[in-house]
């Protein structure tokens, strides 16, 4: 089955592993020092479509929750997003050309006249 037939058949059932291709191609934050993160991630899609293909589901839940804490690693979760994302906002990384821009603003007020110095009284 090819993945053009499982998009057209929304009963068939969805491979984890092409959908973690699909998020990897999607992602433009990876590195080159998440490859060993993502190599893990592929082989636990892997298999946890074999698990549930065959019908073994008796390792699910455990190759589920790895595979799950592996997505979070590599920001791959909608919840990871959000809260880096909110994280962003935070930290001010947003702000940061409103205050430059603050900063170099010229000052328009008018400088106050300096006061004259009363005499000294005898």
């Amino acid at each position: 089955m090819t993945q053009d037939s499982q998009e057209l058949n929304p009963s068939a059932p969805v491979s984890i592993y092409l959908c973690l291709e699909s998020a990897l191609l999607a992602s433009n934050w990876m590195t080159k020092s998440d490859i060993g993160t993502i190599a893990l991630a592929r082989r636990l899609a892997i298999a946890l479509d074999v698990c549930l293909d065959s019908g073994e589901i008796r390792d699910v839940p455990a190759l589920a929750a790895k595979y799950l804490n592996v997505m979070q690693q590599l920001q791959l979760t909608v919840q990871t997003r959000v809260d880096a994302k909110q994280g962003d906002e935070i930290n001010g990384d947003q702000h940061v050309g409103e205050y430059l821009r603050l900063i170099s603003a010229s000052d328009t007020k008018q400088k106050p006249k300096p006061t004259e110095r009363r005499a000294v009284s005898k």
